[in-house]
């Protein structure tokens, strides 16, 4: 069975993704089943896609030929665009083991008094493939949603912005479904199989 490594050690990212990978028939393993830590600095890009770039190109290698880098950005319209491209930091303000009720606090307070209709914001989320030959393979989306004025549901661990997204009630099943279209969509996968079919 193929194996590929998410450069990540974030378990939301990997409930969301790693079905999509399992489904093509690879075994899939992050940072955390290799004893790896990611990058020291791992959002040092100005955007998500050089972030994700940045990740899988520095597990690439023979051990791990199929890698999969991703990271998004959170850019809240009546904040500017903060947090921008540090979500979990908060753009330098959090360090990276910030727990997510202070996350989510911090982010309730900024937002106190925004009415509804200004409570808009969007994920801006980039994929990258490195496949065995060490050929790239990006994709790029945005998600538009809007923030509720409280918590809405249980925060899922890794992912507070979650609890407060107006919408269906299992966010995260939602975006797995998403996610699963998006990736047929791009249909990168299929034509990679088809060229390392081993």
């Amino acid at each position: 069975m193929r194996c590929l490594l998410m450069a990540t050690r974030n378990e939301t990212k990997h409930r969301l993704i790693a079905p999509v990978f399992q489904s093509y028939g690879f075994e899939v393993i992050t940072l955390r089943d290799i004893g790896a830590a990611e990058l020291p600095d791992p959002e040092v890009g100005r955007t998500p896609l050089q972030n994700a770039l940045a990740k899988a190109r520095r597990y690439h290698c023979a051990a791990y030929p199929w890698v999969f880098g991703q990271d998004a950005g959170l850019e809240i319209d009546a904040l500017g665009g903060e947090p921008g491209v540090q979500v979990r930091r908060w753009g330098g303000r959090f360090p990276d083991e910030v727990d997510d009720r202070t996350w989510l606090e911090y982010l309730l307070e900024r937002m106190r008094g925004v009415p509804p209709e200004r409570r808009t914001a969007r994920f801006v989320d980039a994929r990258v493939i490195i496949a065995p030959d060490r050929s790239e393979h990006v994709q790029e989306l945005r998600y538009p949603f809007g923030i509720a004025t409280e918590q809405l549901r249980p925060i899922p661990p890794g992912a507070p912005i979650s609890a407060v997204m107006v919408g269906p009630a299992d966010i995260l099943e939602v975006r797995g479904a998403e996610v699963a279209r998006q990736f047929e969509q791009w249909g990168v996968l299929e034509g990679l199989l088809r060229r390392f079919p081993e």
